[in-house]
């Protein structure tokens, strides 16, 4: 039985896990009837352990043909296993072999925050939390039916089981919420009992005689959702449109998705290929975190567009990001030595020429996820995952939104009406500024200029090689260099790209006649370099209220962003749609709550409410990193 040398406890009662999870979890929480006739039904627990109250779960929902049409389970773990470990200690339950195969190989790196994994072709998610139930469980935006409250004894874990817990617990509850736990502890009742719960002794499970369950004695005010119909407009089908339009349409939604262009996929998310790897910050700040959950999010989706049929253009051979100078070069190995992510590590000279064929003129870092996308082939395949519940219309630029009667209608240069539907998701890039709904973006582009060169000029590996410029794997027999600033000249830009790739490798050379052809890109971005993401803001008036939260800023009822990814849309799209996702469907969200708040599109008008000032909207600068 798995014991814990730190807390000198066992991970289940020695009468059995499975038949403790049953009898006090989905017993104590009357499952399965509960979850029929529903949706979607939403678990949170405490202790993820070995993950065998989550199997067990899984395990009766598929076997229940009136289930639920959606699981989600979240999933509170401070001491997570690496998937070896993982892989060793449910070895012992034939019963859910392929469950656990498919659990492992989603298992994510222990690293801290949100990991979002959809099992079951995308009908359960399971939502990782991995930190302290009090740094995580304040970050969690979620509504549980059910709660499952586990973990190691109270007199050998009393952290776990203290009314600041179950506060946090209550916070997330509505009023059918459920509750059980294998404990009978006195102290446990009364502070469940005082956080909000109405809980009572019940028969406990093998040698224990009783254990607690219950419901609410009072719940949160929690606004009642109006029924939403299922059906959005979204318009740009580059990266962020197309991603928001396959999660959205993943959950059941009819989506019109318009663009200026003919195609999808034609403005800065046209280029060949593009690179995808990790930001990394010694405080493991927001971007830090978005960077690290967005490109998990991406890796995930592609596998799952594999699985569907569906096969991206794509390498996950590396990215070795070069340092720009001596004192870079220290700080990145000092941070890869501190072991932060396990898929970061530092290459001295050598060690990446060995690795990548090539000589970088310093060491670096090197992502062993990095990859390269060829980002039409993504959009293509996102668009075509769900058949006909996403229609593309294209030569179709809007030019005004209106509302009437709560619906949103998009109209073309000519009046034309292009689209009508209850919710509308703004992926335009800068082009949203246009509308008048969007005048307080603080959205701006900045042209950069991506070339092809044939992918033979350069011994490479790897996926690439990214620093003061970029080196793409090789898609269909050529590579992309950039990005340099286009300031009017093409051809200056071009030479500049080539410089840059010398800069990285300084072995290689590419004569003049190397670039095949260049194209212009628009990096959207806004002031701190995060996203818009979210339900856009009421435009400012000079009567506009005082606000000193986000929740209390007014929003325009329907109408959404998802705008201003920058030089990160293979990163971020796929995130960003899961976040929309979410949140229009009420499921809990992938991340926290925190980086939900940092890409707010009303955040940086909230600043100036909080002040009292008149919001000045800012439209200029660069997107350097």
């Amino acid at each position: 039985m798995p014991f814990s040398a730190e807390f000198d406890d066992a991970y289940h009662s020695p009468d059995g896990g499975i038949g403790q999870a049953e009898h006090v979890f989905l017993g104590g929480n009357g499952l399965p009837a509960r979850w029929r006739g529903r949706d979607a039904f939403t678990i949170v627990e405490t202790g993820f352990g070995q993950g065998l109250s989550f199997l067990v779960t899984w395990a009766a929902w598929r076997a229940d043909p009136a289930a639920c049409a959606r699981l989600h389970f979240v999933s509170v773990e401070r001491h997570p296993f690496v998937r070896d470990d993982l892989a060793v200690l449910l070895a012992r339950y034939p019963q859910y072999a392929a469950q656990v195969a498919e659990l492992l190989a989603h298992w994510p790196a222990p690293t801290p925050g949100f990991h979002r994994l959809w099992l079951d072709g995308g009908r359960v998610s399971l939502t990782l939390l991995f930190g302290d139930v009090l740094d995580v469980l304040p970050q969690l935006d979620a509504c549980a039916d059910a709660i499952y409250l586990d973990g190691f004894s109270p007199s050998k874990n009393p952290e776990l089981w203290t009314p600041a817990v179950f506060k946090q617990l209550w916070r997330l509850c509505r009023a059918d919420t459920t509750l059980a736990t294998y404990t009978a502890a006195g102290a446990v009742r009364r502070a469940l009992n005082e956080a909000g719960f109405a809980v009572a002794k019940a028969k406990g499970y093998g040698s224990k005689w009783q254990m607690l369950c219950g419901g609410m004695a009072r719940a949160p005010r929690r606004p009642v959702a109006a029924p939403i119909a299922r059906h959005a407009l979204v318009i740009g089908a580059g990266l962020a449109g197309c991603a928001v339009a396959e999660r959205l349409a993943a959950r059941g939604w009819r989506i019109d998705i318009v663009d200026a262009a003919a195609e999808p996929a034609t403005g800065s998310s046209g280029n060949l290929a593009g690179l995808m790897h990790a930001y990394v910050s010694q405080d493991d700040n927001l971007l830090a975190r978005l960077s690290r959950a967005g490109n998990a999010a991406t890796l995930a989706l592609l596998q799952d567009l594999a699985d569907s049929g569906l096969n991206v253009p794509h390498g996950i051979e590396g990215v070795l990001q070069v340092a720009r100078n001596a004192e870079q070069e220290a700080l990145q190995q000092c941070m890869a030595e501190d072991g932060t992510d396990p898929d970061v590590s530092f290459l001295k000279p050598d060690q990446a020429q060995q690795r990548l064929g090539v000589r970088p003129a310093r060491g670096g870092w090197w992502f062993a996820r990095g990859a390269w996308i060829n980002p039409p082939g993504y959009c293509r395949a996102l668009l075509a995952r769900h058949g006909d519940a996403v229609r593309f219309r294209g030569n179709a630029p809007v030019v005004r939104l209106d509302c009437v009667d709560g619906q949103w209608q998009a109209f073309g240069g000519d009046g034309t009406l292009l689209g009508t539907a209850p919710t509308v998701i703004l992926c335009n890039a800068s082009a949203a500024r246009a509308l008048a709904q969007c005048v307080d973006l603080p959205l701006w582009s900045v042209l950069r200029v991506a070339s092809r060169i044939p992918a033979s000029s350069v011994g490479l590996t790897a996926a690439g090689i990214a620093g003061a410029g970029y080196l793409t794997g090789a898609a269909g027999g050529e590579r992309i260099i950039g990005a340099a600033p286009f300031e009017g000249d093409l051809a200056a830009a071009e030479i500049e790209n080539r410089r840059a790739l010398v800069a990285l490798l300084p072995g290689q050379t590419l004569p003049d006649d190397a670039v095949l052809g260049s194209r212009i890109c628009q990096r959207p971005t806004s002031p701190d370099r995060l996203p818009l993401v979210g339900e856009l803001a009421l435009p400012w008036h000079d009567d506009y209220p005082r606000c000193h939260q986000l929740a209390q800023v007014p929003r325009q009822s329907g109408l959404y962003g998802a705008l201003g990814l920058g030089a990160r849309g293979l990163s971020w799209s796929a995130l960003i749609g899961e976040m929309l996702a979410c949140r229009l469907n009420g499921e809990p969200a992938p991340v926290e709550s925190a980086l939900l708040n940092a890409v707010d599109p009303a955040r940086f008008l909230l600043r100036a409410l909080r002040r009292g000032e008149p919001y000045r909207v800012q439209t200029g600068g660069s997107d350097d990193e």
